[in-house]
């Protein structure tokens, strides 16, 4: 027979699994999006590792996909500040809805074109700073709206829109700079 606090510790477990289980995957390509796919494993663990710890102060669990996001990307800040790397080795697969439905082209020349594209999107989003990574990521790979971006980031909905334009102007510039294949 449990107890009381361990029936309510079984209860909050169930709870959590079935918030965060729909979450796992849009988490993954969060945290590969902006820190790259070499340490998307452990930032997603490390997130749901500390969601579950934090699991009882969550208020409103309606809001577990925001809360959980937002943790993801705090992790990979930390992550990418206490490395103060600049270089990330991650394909954009996961932002290019193509590649990602497997809508390949069927030629071998298109597929090096294809292929060279995405090596140029790399780097153009190597240069941007985490907070325009962070915006793009969540914007884009996870196809969240700007108001949800903002509120995971926790920042003006204008600032968030401002982030986004930045990043995008960006990357047009690195791109533009850059020769192509």
């Amino acid at each position: 027979m449990l107890t009381a606090v361990e029936q309510r510790q079984q209860e909050l477990a169930r709870r959590f699994e079935a918030l965060a289980e729909p979450h796992v995957d849009e988490l993954y390509r969060l945290a590969a999006a902006i820190a790259g796919i070499e340490d998307a494993d452990d930032v997603t663990q490390e997130a749901l590792t500390e969601a579950w710890r934090s699991f009882g102060q969550l208020r409103n669990e309606e809001l577990f996909g925001r809360w959980i996001r937002t943790i993801v990307v705090n992790r990979c800040r930390n992550l990418l500040r206490s490395r103060r790397r600049s270089v990330r080795a991650i394909s954009l697969d996961s932002v290019l809805p193509a590649a990602a439905e497997g809508n390949l082209p069927h030629e071998p020349g298109d597929f090096a074109s294809d292929v060279a594209e995405r090596d140029r999107l790399d780097r153009a989003f190597d240069h941007l700073a985490l907070d325009h990574r962070a915006v793009l990521a969540l914007h884009y790979t996870l196809d969240l709206p700007m108001p949800e971006v903002a509120a995971i980031l926790k920042v003006p909905e204008g600032t968030a829109k401002s982030r986004l334009h930045v990043a995008l102007s960006r990357m047009r510039a690195v791109l533009q700079e850059e020769p192509t294949a």
